[in-house]
Parts: C-alpha cells; structure tokens; sequence
C-alpha cells in the first residue's frame, strides 16, 4: 500500500483505512509498581498475579491469586481526598503536597505499569477485572515511535463508590494513532472501604497486517497525514481575532505581580514566560520555586526539565521528584543532574522526596547527605542500599517504605535525630533485629508520634514493650508483625504508656485473645481506628466493648475474625451507624490464612 493510497477523509480512522486486524490481549509482564501487599517472597497478592488471563473473576472476595494495593488508612469517612486523617484531623506523617496548585486532578496514589506482547493502536478498549471495592484509574500509553515517548491515552475518571460486586472497569481512553504495547495505571483510593483488588486487564486494538504498515505507523507517515487533516478541517472554522487591549498588568507593582502568580501550576508559568518581557522575568522569579512537586508531571519530566528549573531554584525547600526521571531516554544523564540538583540545593533544603526513583544509588545518596536541613525525607520503593547519613540531624519524617535499609543503618539515623517523631519502616524486609531498634527509638527519639513497621516480622512482645514508654505516641502500626510469637503483656504496657493512642493496628496478631486487648479498650479512650483483622481467637463480646467504650471510634476492622457472626457485625452496624465496621467479603475460601 503507497502512501497516496490513503485518504484522510474527515470521519475516517487509521484501522479502517489501513483495514488493520482487530486483538485483544491479556498482560505479558509487569514492569513497575508502587505498591504491593505481599512480602517479596510470597506470591499472594502480588503484582505478578495481574500476568495472563483472569483466573477468579467473576467471583468476589479477598482472593490471594490477585494484585493487591495497599490502603493504609480504609476509612470512606476519614480520607479527604486520598489523605490519611485521623478524628478529622489530617494525619502528621501524611505528606503533604508541596505545591497544591500542582495537584494531579486525579490525586493519583500509586500506579503500575504492564506490559503487552503485541504492540496496538488503542480504541477504547482497556478492560479492568477487579474484585473488592473499586478505585478510580487513569492509564497511560507508550509510544513504540522512534523516541519511544509517553502518550496520555485516558480521561481520568472521577473516584466513585460502587456495589459490592466484581466488574469490568472500563475507563473512557483518548483516541490516538500510535502503537503502544505498554500502559500504565495510576490509582486513587480515596473512596475505598477496603484493599483494592484486580484479577487481570484486557487491552484491545489494531495492529498492523504488514510490515510497510507497521513502518508507517512507527515513522509517523501516517500519523502526520491525519493531522495535516485535522488542521485543514479546524482552520474552516477558526477566525482571526486581533486583540488592542492594554495589558492592564503594566500598572501594577512587581510585587503584586508575584503574588498573583504564586497560585498558577507551573504550566501556567510556563506559558505566562512566553507572553511578553514583562511576564518573563516575573515567571522566572526564585521565590515562585521555592517548592517544586514535579509528581504529578512525570511522563513530562526529562533532563531539559530537570536543567530548566535548576536555573530557577536559588532557595528551594521542598522538592519532590517522585516517580520522575525512571522512562527517560537517558536514564544515567537524569541521575547526574539530580545529584546536581541536589547539590546546589544543599543549604536550603528543608523536604525531599524520591518515591519510586529506580536510579538512585550511591551518588544520589552522598549528595542527599550533605542536605544538613532536611527535616523531611522520603524514600519510598527505593533498592539502593541505604548509608549512615551523619550529616542529618534535623530529621522529624522518615519514610523508608520497601527500603533495603539495614539495622544499622536505621539505628545510626535514630541516634543522630533525636526530633524524629514521624518513622515509617513497612515492608524493610532487612530490618533482622526491630526489638533492637526499638529500645533506641524509646532512648533516642522521645518525641515519637507516629510509628508504622507494617509486615516487618521480626519484633517479639519484648521489644514492643518500648512502646509504652512513648508518651506522645498517636499512631502505632505492628500490622503482621507479631503472626507467630505470644503478646504477653506488651499491650497492657503500651495502654498504660500511651494514653493519647488514635490509630492502633494489629493484624494477625493470632495469639491476642480478649483479656489481652481489654486494657487497650480500658485506657486508649482516643483511639479512631482499631484493627484486629485476622485475629481468630477474639469475640463477640470484645467487639461490643470497643464499640460502646471507644467515644471516638470510627473504624473497627474485624476482617477474618472467625468467631465472630456477620449477623452480628449487621446488627452493630444499626446500634452504631458512626463506626465504619470492616469485615472483608468472605465468599471465597480463605486457607491461606491459617
């Protein structure tokens, strides 16, 4: 087929015109994710999982075969727009948005990224089979053009509440004309009740019958076609319009100026640099860079990004390169000037963010220690091993989400941070001795708030006990940490000791029993949340306590608690209308959690 062949009609489409095979397929691999359930050694929940056909859908439940996110906090009544608060208030370790006016409309959470055997034009055909509650998802294609470039192939569908029943998510997709064999999904979970949970995702479209077709289509011959087309077909209704009025800008104060631009995106200044002299200079004004959140743009951020905003950021405090910098084509180039840009921002710097950076290693880490302001670091999914950093001794949050962290290293940054109140450790799979971490958090860090070692299995009820020394201790996450070893009495000392408990998680505690958790019933009159998911022994009676002595409860998580009746828990739910009772859908066998 010669080029000339091909009309570009008006209504025409490029599978029509080039008569391409229809394909549906299922996912081949998965290539990156920021979120997972399962321990790295166990194939339960995890994003593996999403590879091949759908193996439970149309059954609905808490199936181990699936991909499971990860929701820290599944409240529909405490999430304000995907953040975690606690008794209306906003959680301290939550991060917050380090330039709001850059907020993703989305407020994506976590993604991943899948991979399909055969690269297609995509027509809105992405299918999503989920069990569990539903979250909303954008998805995003890559180019297999010659720079290999993201596309934004969707429209991101507000978050909504569903039924309780599986389904296909179909969201709405752009129309482009570019073949992609990879996609990826990006979640918000802030309606969510419960983990959410897929089974498999089908993405349908056309594919070239030839050769000389698939040349076309990757060269851009076609793709240039249809938009010499569709610019002839605007141009007809398009006007020329010629505007004299005054920039009424020219009278105001610089000062002013600034102001009025501190509340655009940096888009918005981008375009503002590119109107006239004026608007330039203001746009390129260090103290409108003061914080820069480049998350939410990621499929844009490249080296020229990064050397662009070098230039502006003479007094940069907060930076988040979350997500950034892992696609682009030079992957060792973007590195490097992060590590440059971490050098020039040395002495201002105040927060700093790196969620899921696949490039950070050794290099990133050095100039990261000379940050000596740093009260807030991040380094959430991140392999590289982790050194003392001696320079940091300001620190108030850490998060070290699926770090490679060593104990060690963790207890050389507790001593050398005594403000720390904020620690975050879940899924630090090399954290081998957390009773010893432990006694130097109650030692060294007196003013610990919020401690969360979600899935890290090496405490023991000893070790727990330093717990109750921490007076100011409003969060407390041991989810999974204690499956296998007796409590003893280590509760009965956190109740004493921390009086002020808002948010207590104990999953799979298997040896609690209800004598054991009485005295957190007792004495942690604040607490909102309580999870006792996977505990088999508790009872019924247990759980009306805690609903009748807890003033301020707002979740109770009963999830797989085996001796206690769903009749019971609907019952409840009428005498306490308030209180989010959570019990996850049990239709499905559940083994696995003996």
């Amino acid at each position: 087929m010669d080029c000339e062949d091909v009309e570009m009609d008006k209504g025409s489409k490029i599978e029509t015109l080039l008569k391409m095979n229809h394909v549906e397929q299922f996912v081949s691999k998965v290539l990156d994710y920021t979120s997972r359930y399962n321990n790295s050694n166990s194939y339960y929940y995890s994003p593996i999982n999403l590879v091949g056909k759908y193996v439970k859908y149309p059954s609905y439940g808490d199936c181990p075969e699936t991909y499971f996110l990860v929701l820290n906090t599944f409240l529909s009544s405490f999430k304000i727009k995907g953040h975690m608060v606690i008794g209306g208030k906003r959680a301290e370790a939550y991060q917050q948005n380090y330039r709001p006016q850059d907020s993703d409309p989305l407020e994506a959470e976590d993604y991943i990224t899948l991979q399909f055997d055969s690269a297609v034009i995509p027509r809105d055909a992405l299918h999503i089979r989920n069990l569990q509650s539903r979250c909303s998802c954008t998805d995003l294609g890559k180019d297999i053009g010659q720079d290999d470039t993201p596309l934004g192939t969707s429209m991101g569908t507000p978050p909504e509440m569903c039924s309780h029943e599986s389904r296909k998510f179909h969201p709405q997709i752009k129309e482009i004309n570019h073949l992609i064999n990879t996609i990826r999904l990006e979640f918000n979970q802030s309606h969510l009740l419960y983990h959410y949970s897929l089974d498999a995702v089908l993405l349908a479209g056309y594919q070239p019958m030839s050769t000389l077709q698939y040349n076309m289509l990757v060269s851009g011959v076609v793709n240039h076609m249809v938009s010499v087309a569709a610019k002839q077909n605007d141009s007809e209704n398009v006007c020329d319009t010629v505007s004299d009025s005054q920039d009424l800008f020219d009278n105001l104060p610089y000062e002013v100026i600034i102001h009025i631009f501190q509340y655009l995106d940096l888009k918005s200044l981008s375009q503002c640099a590119q109107v006239n002299k004026i608007w330039n200079v203001v746009s390129a004004d260090p103290i409108l860079y003061q914080n820069l959140s480049l998350k939410s743009y990621w499929y844009l951020v490249d080296c020229g990004t990064l050397e662009y905003f070098m230039k502006k950021c003479n007094t940069l405090k907060k930076l988040d390169l979350s997500w950034c910098g892992n696609d682009c084509v030079s992957v060792i180039e973007f590195k490097r000037l992060v590590a440059d840009f971490l050098r020039r921002s040395c002495n201002t710097l105040t927060h700093l963010s790196l969620g899921n950076c696949k490039y950070v290693d050794m290099e990133i880490m050095e100039e990261l220690s000379a940050c000596k302001e740093l009260v807030d670091l991040r380094l959430i999914n991140i392999t590289s091993y982790l050194l003392t950093i001696n320079n940091l001794t300001k620190l108030v949050s850490l998060d070290l989400t699926c770090h490679n962290i060593m104990d060690s290293v963790l207890i050389r940054i507790l001593k050398l941070n005594p403000n720390l109140k904020h620690i975050t450790v879940d899924l630090c799979e090399n954290l081998m001795a957390l009773d010893q971490v432990a006694e130097v958090v109650e030692k060294h860090n007196k003013f610990l708030t919020t401690w969360s070692s979600w899935k890290v299995v090496t405490f023991t009820s000893e070790g727990i006990k330093n717990f109750g020394k921490c007076p100011y201790l409003t969060e407390l996450d041991l989810g999974w940490c204690l499956m296998s070893t007796d409590p003893g009495d280590c509760l009965e000392i956190i109740a004493d000791g921390c009086r002020q408990l808002k948010r207590l998680i104990l999953s799979e505690w298997r040896g609690l029993n209800d004598h054991l958790l009485m005295s957190i019933i007792m004495n942690c009159k604040e607490l909102t949340q309580l999870d006792l998911l996977g505990i088999k022994n508790i009872t019924a009676n247990l759980c009306e306590k805690a609903l009748l002595m807890l003033p301020k409860l707002r979740l109770l998580d009963i999830s797989f608690c085996e001796s206690v009746r769903q009749d019971e828990v609907e019952i409840w739910r009428q005498q306490f209308p308030h209180i989010t009772i959570q019990r996850s859908c049990q239709y499905l066998v559940n083994d696995y959690l003996n």
